[in-house]
């Protein structure tokens, strides 16, 4: 009985062992088979260096004349001449149009009759003043009545100078509104009169940059009608910024002798701030957002590593580290979604 214990305590430790050997090659072969070797993830990196940059900031604008003005009349009358033709250029202190001046005419030419008659009255009655014939009262009147008719008629040429509507200014005349016959008050815009010899561009900042802006520097803009850059000077910045939008209004000029730039249009303005030089820029898409700011991935011994960065000027390409990160830091600047700590890298192209 007892060699029949022993013999069966042995052979259910046989098959014990057996069983354990078994399940044991099961449970590593399942393992193996769940844990495939990593791929590694094909990238391309960058190398951080030191890095001179223009930093340009870019905003919309607009075109306008170097001088503009709505040709008026500043009295009455009826249109008696048109001396222009629609978009030519005029000269300074051209005559534009002429209005009736035959009763201002007539008017003058009855002030002229009168003083002169004036005038020899008062020569005669000062000569008999001087020999007591007449009082000083007398002649007071007589004088005052030449120095009148003087007066009005020095008004009535300044009536008549108005009679003829002339260029304030050398520059493009526009659409006429009027024809000759036709009766103008100060109400009725005759034409326009724009210098396009050179041209403005009005465009606003915003309030952040106002100690970059300097009167004097450069600026370059493109129309929709040619993508050519063109330079202008900024002429002027204004003192305040404006409340409503919080920008900073400037205005830059420059040079319009072909004509090509018409005033009204929109325009693309690119300023260039300033010149940032020894700093570490790497590619704003190469940034992971987090909450507590930004991350890069670092490719270190052929493995991935985060590593938070904080930054500070940007432009349309590059953003500017602070901190974070080393020259020559191998930067990872494609593939972030399906990167991981300590994911294994295969470089393909280094930028």
């Amino acid at each position: 009985m007892k060699r029949k214990l022993i013999f069966f305590g042995i052979l259910a430790l046989i098959i014990l062992l057996i069983l354990l050997r078994i399940f044991s090659g099961s449970t590593k072969k399942t393992s193996q088979a769940a844990s495939p070797a990593k791929v590694a993830i094909p990238v391309e990196v960058i190398i951080v260096k030191d890095t001179s940059l223009v930093y340009r900031i870019s905003t919309i604008g607009s075109l306008r004349a170097n001088e503009s003005v709505a040709i008026v009349s500043e009295i009455s009358k009826k249109v008696t001449g048109v001396f222009l033709k629609e978009g030519s250029l005029v000269a300074r202190d051209q005559v534009l149009f002429k209005l009736d001046d035959s009763e201002l005419l007539a008017r003058l030419n009855k002030l002229t009759i009168e003083e002169k008659l004036a005038a020899i009255n008062e020569s005669r009655e000062k000569a008999q003043l001087s020999k007591g014939g007449i009082s000083q009262e007398q002649y007071d009147n007589t004088a005052n009545r030449l120095n009148t008719i003087r007066a009005e008629t020095e008004i009535l040429k300044v009536d008549l100078s108005k009679t003829e509507i002339r260029a304030p200014f050398a520059g493009k005349i526009g659409l006429r509104n009027v024809s000759e016959g036709a009766w103008v008050t100060p109400n009725l815009v005759l034409a326009s009169l724009q210098d396009v010899s050179k041209i403005k561009v009005d465009f606003s900042v915003p309030e952040r940059y106002a100690s970059d802006l300097r009167q004097g520097s450069f600026i370059h803009f493109t129309t929709d009608y040619s993508s050519k850059p063109t330079q202008a000077v900024i002429e002027a910045v204004e003192p305040d910024v404006q409340k409503a939008t919080r920008t900073i209004p400037v205005r830059a000029i420059c040079d319009n002798k072909d004509g090509s730039l018409v005033p009204g249009a929109s325009v693309k303005v690119d300023i260039d701030l300033k010149a940032i030089v020894k700093k570490l820029f790497i590619p704003t898409a190469a940034l992971i957002p987090t909450v507590k700011g930004y991350d890069v991935y670092l490719m270190r011994s052929g493995k991935a590593g985060l590593q938070q960065v904080t930054t500070g000027m940007r432009n349309l390409q590059s953003v500017e580290i602070t901190a974070g990160l080393s020259l020559n830091d191998t930067v990872v600047v494609t593939n972030l979604l399906r990167i991981k700590p300590d994911s294994p890298l295969k470089l393909v192209k280094l930028n």
